[in-house]
């Protein structure tokens, strides 16, 4: 079992349960080791030395628990997002796919219009742009359970459980539509980015990994 201690609140929790569990067992100490007369003598000053040394103690470990978890996401983050566009990677999409399993869905492909000529034309750093901009624009038309990666270079793919070929069909008309009035500023000057589309409907998200991998080797 993990421990995850993720907020102030965790760590206040935490740090309270180990000093009740701490003066549980003095108490049950005491009584074996001493007397009852000298247990009750002795019982408020070694409740007083008992929270004054565990409180302080598990609320330090509990701040690290804390920073540890925090940690923990950051890379998860990292090792699961693209950190160009921030959208899925390629292994990301795979296993987030297949914890899907049994779900039907539509998986839509996109491809940005004429990339290497805008990268060419205006630089990488527009480039990087569009890129980034697309999958805003993707992000903007989904819904919190789908998914987005990035596929390859200028490649992006979603994956939308729950719906049928024509409910894709429309959110990537949807999407087409979004990126042709929203162009990418490149040094202030609004120049147009374009996408195409392709649309599958699958029967299980695990359909959509195997669709996905033969794309994969077309490629």
């Amino acid at each position: 079992m993990q421990l995850r201690l993720k907020h102030m609140r965790d760590v206040r929790l935490f740090a309270a349960a180990i000093t009740v569990v701490a003066l549980a067992g003095n108490f049950a100490l005491q009584g074996l080791l001493y007397p009852a007369d000298l247990v009750d003598r002795l019982r408020f000053a070694s409740c007083v030395i008992t929270v004054a040394l565990a409180l302080p103690i598990s609320f330090f470990v509990g701040l690290r628990l804390r920073d540890i978890y925090q940690l923990t996401v950051s890379l998860e983050a990292a090792r699961d997002h693209d950190p160009l566009t921030g959208a899925l990677t390629r292994a990301a999409f795979h296993r987030h796919a297949a914890g899907l399993a049994g779900t039907p869905a539509t998986l839509i492909i996109c491809d940005i219009d004429h990339f290497k000529a805008f990268n060419d034309c205006y630089g990488h750093l527009a480039g990087d742009a569009a890129l980034r901009h697309v999958v805003e624009v993707m992000g903007a038309n989904c819904r919190k359970g789908d998914l987005i990666a990035r596929f390859g270079g200028e490649e992006f793919l979603m994956l939308l459980p729950g719906t049928t070929l024509e409910e894709g069909g429309r959110v990537a008309e949807r999407l087409c539509q979004s990126l042709r009035v929203t162009p990418v500023p490149v040094d202030g000057t609004d120049r147009p980015v374009t996408a195409s589309f392709g649309v599958a409907a699958v029967r299980t998200a695990r359909e959509a990994i195997r669709t996905l991998s033969s794309v994969e080797r077309g490629l």
